[in-house]
């Protein structure tokens, strides 16, 4: 079952954790908890990094229900309690919203890359260079302020399909997007080749609880820990990110 949906209403919500766990053989001495995430998309790195979160609250014994949001509410409502958690951040968030407790270690990783239409000729060999363009990136991406703070030509999409339409019909200089992202949109948009940039910058990625399910944060970085050190995180990573390539971007 794929883990990252609309918020359904509680009826909906109730019916869809009973099919998610139904058969789902949990340790004995875990008493079933479930927890409501938020997230701000559904394909690309957010598509693979909810998959692998799914597989590992279930090795934690944990229900997981993951609710796709504008990032500004995503953001709200994990703040405020109303929800447990972000799916994925990068490390430094917890130090502005203290009331967020990063998992460790980090689950996810992405790589992001600045993209541009051959005739442009535009050069980005570092993040000083976007200066120089006019930078489109995705909103609620957690490179996305990184990458370009003060820039002063920035456009905010909601999502990579709109981003990459924006670079093809000439709107903006560059792109600013993650590799797995990119892949899908120009995929489906059925693209020629860009010019792309080295990688500006690689973010591990951390799963954060609010501060009042700081007592599962151990569960869950124990697990991951083990699944890394197995290998079986690393063989899940790969089989995610072949078929979100191959996913049109929402």
């Amino acid at each position: 079952m794929d883990p990252l949906r609309p918020s359904p209403g509680p009826d909906a919500r109730r019916r869809l954790l009973a099919a998610a766990l139904a058969g789902l053989a949990l340790p004995r001495a875990w008493a079933l908890e479930t927890l409501t995430i938020t997230a701000v998309g559904r394909t690309g790195g957010s598509g693979v990094a909810a998959k692998l979160l799914a597989d590992i609250y279930r090795r934690a014994g944990l229900g997981l229900v993951i609710d796709v949001l504008p990032a500004p509410r995503a953001s709200l409502m994990a703040l405020n309690g109303t929800a447990d958690g972000e799916l994925i951040r990068i490390a430094s968030y917890g130090q502005t919203y203290p009331q967020l407790l990063r998992v460790d270690p980090s689950f996810y990783r992405v790589s992001v890359r600045a993209y541009s239409l051959p005739a442009r000729a535009a050069s980005v060999q570092s993040t000083a260079d976007l200066k120089h363009y006019a930078v489109g990136s995705i909103r609620g991406m957690p490179y996305a302020q990184e990458l370009t703070e003060n820039h002063p030509s920035l456009t905010l999409t909601q999502n990579a399909l709109q981003l990459f339409r924006m670079l093809l019909a000439g709107r903006i200089d560059v792109a600013l997007c993650t590799t797995l992202a990119a892949q899908s949109a120009l995929n489906d948009l059925g693209a020629k080749a860009l010019d792309e940039s080295p990688d500006l910058a690689r973010f591990d990625l951390h799963h954060y609880l609010h501060i009042r399910r700081k007592a599962l944060a151990p569960r869950i970085g124990d697990t991951i820990r083990r699944m890394r050190d197995s290998g079986e995180l690393g063989q899940l990573t790969q089989r995610y990110e072949a078929a979100a390539a191959a996913e049109p971007p929402a």
